[in-house]
This record gives C-alpha cells, sequence and structure tokens, in this order.
C-alpha cells in the first residue's frame, strides 16, 4: 500500500514529539465600536477620534476603515494589534464613519456595524472658564403613571404596591451631582434633591441649582402672567432672575420652556440655562412644531440676555440626527449652538439611547446613538470636557430595576467662557 507523503510527514513530526500547526482561524465579528475622546489640535487645526472595541478572539490584528460617507465609500484602512486606534488630522465639524473588522493571517472576520461620530468644531477658549456639570433627566414622574408604561410607580401607592421610581431617580441625581438639574415631566418632584434649590417651574419643567455653589441673579422675581383663550401664558418679561417662553400650543397642550440666570457666589460670574421640552412626534406635523418651537424659543433667549451671556440649552428635544429633518439640530447651528456629544473630549455610553422605553436590554443606536435629550453649548464660547449617559447597568448587562424613568439622566461637563 501506497503512503502518502504528507501521512509520513505527520508521523515523523509525532515520533519527534513535534505536532503540525492547526490551520488559523477565523475571527469572529467585531462586536460594539465606541468612541472614547475625541481632540482639537490648535497648532494644526485639524482634530482626532478615539475608538476602543471589545477583544476578538483569533484576531492577531484589526482592520479599521473610516469614511466620510455612511457608505463607507472610498474608506480609509488601517491596521492594528490592539482593540483600540486615535485616528489624527481630521477635519473639524465634520461626519466620519467607521467599521472594524479582526484579521488572523489570511482569514478575516466579518466587519462591526457602522458607527458615526461628528468632530470637535472649535477648540473653545482656553483661559478664564467657568466650569459647570449640567444633568438633562425626563422623569415621567407622572404622565408614565398615568399611562402604565411601567409597573413601577413613581411614590409608593400602598404598603403593597411595587419599589417606587422617585427614590432610584434621585440616587441617579445625587451620584452625578451636576450644577445645574434640567428635569422634564417632573411635575411630582415637588421637594427639590437634597442639596439644591428649585429655580423655576412650569408645566412640569423644573430646573434646580446646587444652592452651595449658584444663586439667582438678583434681579425681579418671575411673574407667572395671565392666560389666553387655550389656558396658555405668554412668554414672561426678559429682565427677571428667571421666566418661561411660550412655545405655542401644540399637541392640544401648551408647550413651555423655562430659564433662569445663575451667578456663582465665589466668582459673581453669571451665566443663562434654559429647559426645554419641545412636542414630541416624528410626522410633518410635529416637526413643522418643533420648528416653530424653536425660532420662538431663539426669539425669546435673544431678548433675555442682553448682556451676551454664555448659554446653556438643556432638555428632551424629541429629535436628533438620524430624524430627519433634524430642525432642532439645524435650528441650534444656525445660532451658533452645538450638541455638547459632538464637542465632548470624553464620552461613555454614548450608543445607549437616552430614551430607554423602559426596557430593561439596553436600546442600542448605533450610527449616531438617536438621543432625543441634549444639551447644546456655543462651542466659540465653551470647551466641553465630558459627556456620559448614566443608566445605570447590571451585571447581568440589563437596566436595574426599578428603571426611573423611560428617560436616562445624561450628563455634560462644560466650561463657560
Amino acid at each position: 500500500m501506497r503512503i502518502p507523503v504528507v501521512g509520513v510527514l505527520v508521523g515523523l513530526l509525532v515520533l519527534a514529539g513535534l505536532q503540525p500547526a492547526a490551520a488559523a482561524s477565523t475571527p469572529g465579528k467585531v462586536g460594539l465600536v465606541s468612541f472614547v475622546g475625541a481632540n482639537y489640535s490648535r497648532t494644526h487645526d485639524t482634530t482626532s477620534l478615539s475608538l476602543d472595541w471589545s477583544d476578538i478572539r483569533s484576531a492577531k490584528k484589526y482592520q479599521v476603515f473610516m469614511s466620510r460617507s455612511y457608505s463607507m465609500s472610498k474608506a480609509k484602512t488601517y491596521t492594528v494589534r490592539s482593540s483600540k486606534i486615535t485616528v489624527s488630522g481630521l477635519s473639524r465639524g465634520r461626519d466620519y464613519f467607521f467599521q472594524v473588522r479582526g484579521i488572523n493571517g489570511s482569514k478575516k472576520g466579518k466587519k462591526s456595524t457602522r458607527v458615526g461620530r461628528t468632530t470637535i468644531v472649535r477648540p473653545g477658549p482656553t483661559k478664564g472658564m467657568l466650569a459647570v456639570r449640567v444633568m438633562t433627566y425626563n422623569l415621567c414622574s407622572a404622565v408614565c403613571d398615568q399611562k402604565s408604561t411601567t409597573r413601577y410607580p413613581w411614590v409608593r401607592t400602598s404598603a403593597t404596591s411595587p419599589t417606587p421610581r422617585q427614590p432610584a431617580a434621585l440616587e441617579r441625581i445625587a451620584a452625578a451631582s451636576p450644577d445645574v438639574l434640567a428635569t422634564q415631566e417632573a411635575g411630582e418632584l415637588t421637594t427639590p434633591p437634597p442639596g439644591y434649590a428649585e429655580a423655576i417651574n412650569v408645566s412640569a419643567k423644573r430646573l434646580y441649582y446646587k444652592a452651595s455653589r449658584f444663586d439667582l441673579a438678583d434681579k425681579p422675581a418671575y411673574e407667572y402672567g395671565s392666560k389666553d383663550k387655550n389656558g396658555c401664558r405668554a412668554t414672561t418679561a426678559p429682565d427677571a432672575q428667571t421666566g418661561h417662553v411660550f412655545l405655542g400650543w401644540h399637541a392640544k397642550g401648551c408647550r413651555y420652556a423655562v430659564w433662569a440666570e445663575l451667578v456663582e457666589k465665589s466668582t459673581g460670574r453669571h451665566f443663562l440655562t434654559f429647559d426645554v421640552h419641545t412636542v414630541a412626534g416624528t410626522n410633518s406635523t410635529a416637526v413643522t412644531n418643533r420648528r416653530a418651537e424653536m425660532n420662538l424659543l431663539f426669539a425669546a433667549a435673544a431678548q433675555v440676555n442682553t448682556a451676551n451671556l454664555p448659554v446653556v440649552f438643556a432638555g428632551d428635544f424629541n429629535s436628533h440626527k438620524n430624524r430627519t429633518p433634524d430642525v432642532v439640530g439645524a435650528a441650534m447651528k444656525a445660532h451658533n449652538f452645538r450638541d455638547a456629544y459632538d464637542l465632548a473630549r470624553t464620552v461613555e455610553r454614548q450608543h445607549l439611547n437616552s430614551y430607554n422605553n423602559f426596557k430593561t436590554a439596553p436600546v442600542i443606536s448605533y450610527k449616531w446613538g438617536d438621543h432625543v435629550d441634549h444639551v447644546y453649548v456655543n462651542p466659540w464660547r465653551s470647551r466641553v470636557d465630558a459627556w456620559r449617559n448614566i443608566v445605570l447597568i447590571g451585571a447581568d448587562g440589563r437596566l436595574v430595576k426599578p428603571i426611573p424613568s423611560d428617560h436616562s439622566p445624561l450628563v455634560i461637563d462644560v466650561r463657560l467662557g
């Protein structure tokens, strides 16, 4: 019987105490690719993005594909040995999309899902900055109870009722310790969180500030004003320390934003913060109404801000880049404001949608994050150090119960110039 040459070679290797090399395994598909950092080079007027992903079994190195288009056309390819990369020399204020795949010799794994990020548009000032931590949080305190969208009530209604949501919400607030807390649908949060003072409360939008550090500007007190035929109250006088902006009668309700002029006790520095909740919905009527609301918001802001103070807009805007047209983002850009997420040097859990819909499985949006909650600042007058989605995830990878709200709180560290 003729013995194949291959068989003879294998036998000799075994006799010699050696084993034939195993065939290279194909790496698995790369999971979620996250943006963990961004920067701006003042020297070269360019930006950078840092990405990270989990190690993939059998991957000896990784190919990173970058394109200016979501179709990934004309993609530039980078090869790295570790599961992270920083890409420099990028244009400022531009969209970039990335995919990653593992490589093992000639074997190539499947590419990851595409993710996108807009680079920082401006570096912001470097001196004389006022550091402020801002939290925006739609609490759904009453509406979610009324609609029974969760079995957990805002407060315990009886000895046998399920665990209430309010303590969990207050825990999130205490853990983040924001300087400014902009809440929406917070009508049932009748007592300010410990350490905070309430600046204003209109139509379930409650705006709080850390009492140990800030105070309201020394100006006339807020006056609500008379109602119109729909029961709506006109925009208040712009020269008060706080006030509300009437955004129109939309979706069978009076729409408002609220604002406050705050002053840091130790330095006497002033800034304005607005708490906004635009109308919900994706149809053409909702889009038209949101556009009108933004126009009214900026018209009122111009009247309020005669001293040209730094401004922070925070709230539930019911709009994002993937919701075409993003009339909120367009209006902000037209007035020189940008989403703090696109300006942040570090980001955390950006792919977990800020609208969780009370689902214990994290709602992941790969392309942009699809957050309806935002903080907007002027990149020419501010620098954003960090953006965080502080949704609480347990060891099992699911949201911890009771989930306080159908929105997760966003926390932004910004320095105002």
